[in-house]
């Protein structure tokens, strides 16, 4: 989960602080993941487009499956894993969906 794109927030002194910048983060890639979703869409060959579709939506709910895993445990860490987890996937997805939009 702490893959080489990891970049911890900065000087945030407490885990609520690194929580929140990773958050934010998150949704910055979570806008590039539905940009890049919308673009593959309307570029992809009208048979793949429920597939794609479905592929998301399954997607989605493996993501958040997989990140309640590391918010189940206990003490402070876990937060920062949970939401670590949610910022890499996200970001591993736009990015998947961002190759493949390309011509």
């Amino acid at each position: 989960m702490f893959g080489e794109g990891y970049k911890p927030c900065g000087d945030a002194p407490n885990t609520l602080a690194v929580v929140e910048c990773t958050e934010a983060k998150t949704k910055a890639w979570d806008q590039r993941l539905n940009a890049a979703y919308a673009t593959l869409q309307r570029a992809a060959d009208p048979a793949q487009r429920e597939p794609l579709r479905k592929a998301q939506r399954l997607w989605v709910q493996y993501r958040d499956a997989n990140c309640a895993f590391y918010a189940a445990g206990e003490g402070t860490i876990h937060r920062i894993e949970a939401a670590e987890c949610l910022r890499a996937m996200t970001a591993d997805r736009a990015e998947e969906l961002e190759a493949a939009a390309r011509p």
